[in-house]
């Protein structure tokens, strides 16, 4: 879509907040959104304004601003004065407000900034993307149709393609890739330690609530790694893949870092988690002092997001070069042998969700089949698109109107558990850490393993939930693992297929959860959680 960037500027009167509300849904509408997120969007522009219009008078004007950064729109509704923040809500700290930086990253939901006396509440929007099914497809196909150059060219041009261009631009890819992981990985754990630990931005449900979803996500990954372990690996006491205490101690003895260039300077994640978290505590512990600091891991956190989401958009190319690389080297049944991690991820998740859904259907004294029917929308959206975006409006509906979950609860807890809550994310990183250690011959100890499950589910956590996120998140695990660089081309092209799958079982899980919270603590409607959908 394109579109001439405008600003507009109002009084606070009804009928400008009418006026406002109405071009952003036309602005949503062409934008193709889904639905559900351009009326929540809507309304939530409306309470905003309203709120400020509340808080300085009809007398004050507001501006505002469409425009778009790099080909992603957005919208500013900027007003000069005294900093206040309409994503506040008062008398309410039980909960926390919209300004933590966990949240800050998803699509349709408001940030507010206060910068040289002006205010400004900005929302921003993804345009309609090709689904990655179809994308995936096409880099097949034309990675099979180009493999029969081979039947028409000589040997000599075909080795010359593939060592002087294949395995350069793969390269070069990997290259980016490695290139952005300790910054990533540094800014997405200090900044979400910074938003967790605020005592202005998480009240005490809040932190409980987040606290409660990270130690979900450890569970399900621990007992999902077990299975893998069975599935996948052979321990022994030999040295090689098999239970070495050294390989373990020798792991642990690296999270201590020699001086604090040296994890850069190395690339060694788990020492850049480390210095993460002691810096990210630490601007907690400050508080106002560190505000400045706080202010440039979050901005810089956002910056080094959308990096890794320019390059995701190169995916395709990069699946189409490691498969043609892998049909004409012969090598395609590393490839093929895929099924086999996949396969175990989707019955594992199948599992732990029946076990959850029963689980909640026996406390909540409702039965099973239909917690099924009223959540199977959400999750064939989710299955369907392979975007929690999409999903989202839906998601909050049947929360809100069918499951029962109190709607301030909803609205707290959807955007953060979004962020945070992604234990299929975490067991997809955990299958394809422990399938492809085994099958690269790597030395598995059970240090490593409980190390493994620690990684997947704090990358998982610290992970944006945007385009490129989880081929980065590949890229810290398999390093700090040992996994050579190798095995990134073959699964960073399957994780089209794993996404889909993880986008649904996330939502479903997310759902449940959410259920389960709001119920211990008392913001559960019983009459519309047991009715009939």
């Amino acid at each position: 879509m394109r579109f001439t960037p405008t600003k507009v500027t109002y009084k606070f009167i009804p009928e400008s907040v009418d006026l406002v509300s109405d071009d952003i849904q036309s602005f949503l509408t062409e934008l193709k959104a889904p639905k559900k997120n351009i009326l929540a969007t809507r309304l939530s522009v409306e309470e905003i304004l309203l709120d400020l219009m509340d808080k300085y008078g009809e007398d004050k004007t507001f501006n505002y601003i469409k425009n778009n950064f790099f080909g992603k729109p957005y919208i500013t509704i900027t007003v000069d004065g005294e900093p206040f923040n309409p994503l506040e809500k008062e008398n309410d700290d039980e909960f926390g407000d919209w300004s933590s930086a966990l949240i800050q990253t998803a699509d349709f939901t408001p940030s507010y900034s206060f910068d040289r006396g002006v205010n400004s509440i900005t929302i921003r929007f993804s345009k309609k993307e090709a689904n990655p099914i179809i994308k995936l497809f096409f880099a097949i196909v034309a990675a099979f149709l180009v493999s029969l150059l081979r039947l028409v060219l000589p040997a000599e041009t075909i080795d010359y393609i593939e060592t002087n261009l294949l395995d350069a631009l793969r390269n070069a890819f990997l290259g980016l890739m490695t290139t952005i992981e300790i910054p990533l990985v540094f800014l997405s754990v200090s900044c979400g330690i910074v938003g967790i630990g605020d005592s202005t931005v998480f009240g005490k449900i809040g932190r409980k609530m987040v606290m409660r979803f990270i130690g979900v996500i450890l569970l399900f990954t621990f007992l999902a790694g077990i299975v893998f372990s069975m599935l996948f690996t052979r321990f022994s006491t030999t040295s090689r893949g098999g239970l070495s205490f050294k390989v373990g101690i020798d792991l642990l003895l690296k999270l201590i870092p020699e001086n604090l260039i040296a994890p850069i300077t190395s690339g060694n994640t788990m020492q850049v988690v480390l210095m993460a978290v002691i810096i990210g505590v630490s601007v907690v512990v400050l508080g106002s002092k560190a505000k400045t600091i706080s202010n440039i891991i979050c901005e810089g956190n956002k910056i080094i997001v959308y990096i890794a989401s320019l390059i995701s958009k190169l995916l395709p190319f990069f699946i189409f070069i490691v498969l043609l690389n892998m049909i004409w080297g012969g090598n395609l049944n590393e490839f093929l042998n895929m099924w086999k991690p996949i396969a175990a991820f989707v019955a594992v998740l199948i599992v732990i969700f029946f076990i959850m859904l029963v689980t909640v259907a026996a406390k909540e004294k409702v039965k099973a089949t239909a917690l099924i029917k009223k959540m199977l929308p959400t999750f064939l959206i989710g299955f369907g698109t392979a975007s929690s975006i999409a999903a989202n409006g839906e998601c909050s509906e049947c929360l809100y109107r069918q499951l029962g979950v109190n709607q301030r609860f909803v609205e707290f807890g959807q955007p953060v558990g979004g962020v945070i809550f992604m234990p299929s994310t975490s067991i997809n990183f955990m299958v394809c850490a422990v399938y492809m250690a085994t099958y690269y011959k790597v030395d598995v100890s059970l240090l490593w393993f409980l190390i493994a499950i620690v990684l997947c589910t704090f990358v998982a956590v610290a992970t944006p939930p945007v385009p490129g996120g989880a081929i980065a998140a590949y890229t810290v695990i398999f390093a700090q693992l040992g996994i050579p660089a190798e095995a990134l081309a073959i699964v960073v092209t399957m994780d089209i297929l794993f996404d889909f799958v993880s986008t649904a079982f996330d939502g479903a899980f997310l759902q449940l959860e959410l259920i389960r919270q709001a119920d211990e603590n008392k913001m559960l409607n019983y009459d519309v959680l047991r009715r009939k959908g």
